[in-house]
């Protein structure tokens, strides 16, 4: 089988885009294997056990160094900008200065998710098997894993490889027909553990807006306190 080569660094190349990021995870624990070669989806796993297990994420970048990104979760806003070596945090209504380096880096980016995850799913994915789409007015080719390729994905969910694959499961990757990043990304599984408890994943990104000259991000207005 040919396998299919996924680049992440070609999302460095967009000019300005806009991206959504979903995540939901319902599981009592992700279970760490005592001796297992690692694969792209336990690494994930381990990413994700820092972040929030049910939120949304919208998001802007406009080259070269322009980013904003608004976290929804547990009923709160979070929202980062970030402009050259300035950057600016929000949580409610009241804007801080911070240091660049920091909280952006805890976030899911379209980026984080391609190194991650799909740059490594992508060699499983047969060459053969992907379908043209448009995704956003881009020419995309569109595959869908198999249960063969999908070894890695119980331990996503916290449980072990012998327990097999999910009673319920798809994951569908879009990568941009001529230079092969990920347009689209939809992954859902749900199963039982052993004492009954519901475990779930649902994973969604898609870009959109790719190389709007009208996309803007500005520096956030100054709270009174800071004048």
């Amino acid at each position: 089988m040919s396998g299919v080569a996924a680049s992440c660094a070609a999302i460095e190349d967009i000019d300005s885009y806009r991206y959504s990021i979903a995540l939901k995870l319902e599981t009592p624990a992700f279970q760490q294997p005592e001796a297992a070669t690692p694969n792209p989806l336990s690494e994930f796993a381990d990413a994700l056990t820092g972040l929030f297990q049910d939120m949304e994420l919208e998001g802007a970048f406009v080259a070269p160094d322009r980013s904003q990104a608004l976290l929804r979760f547990q009923g709160e806003d979070l929202e980062l900008r970030t402009i050259g070596d300035d950057s600016w945090i929000r949580v409610g209504a009241t804007w801080q200065e911070q240091p660049s380096t920091t909280g952006e880096e805890a976030l899911l980016t379209p980026a984080s998710v391609c190194e991650d995850l799909v740059r490594d799913l992508a060699s499983s994915l047969a060459a053969a098997s992907g379908e043209e789409e448009l995704v956003s007015g881009v020419v995309t080719v569109h595959y869908r894993l198999d249960e063969a390729d999908l070894k890695g994905l119980p331990e996503l969910l916290g449980r072990s490889g012998e327990e097999g694959l999910p009673s319920e499961f798809g994951v569908d990757v879009w990568l941009e027909r001529d230079d092969g990043w990920p347009v689209r990304l939809e992954i859902t599984a749900s199963d039982t553990d052993e004492e009954g408890n519901p475990i779930s994943l649902e994973l969604f990104m898609e870009f959109s807006d790719i190389n709007n000259p009208d996309i803007e991000i500005n520096p956030p207005p100054v709270s009174p306190g800071q004048a």
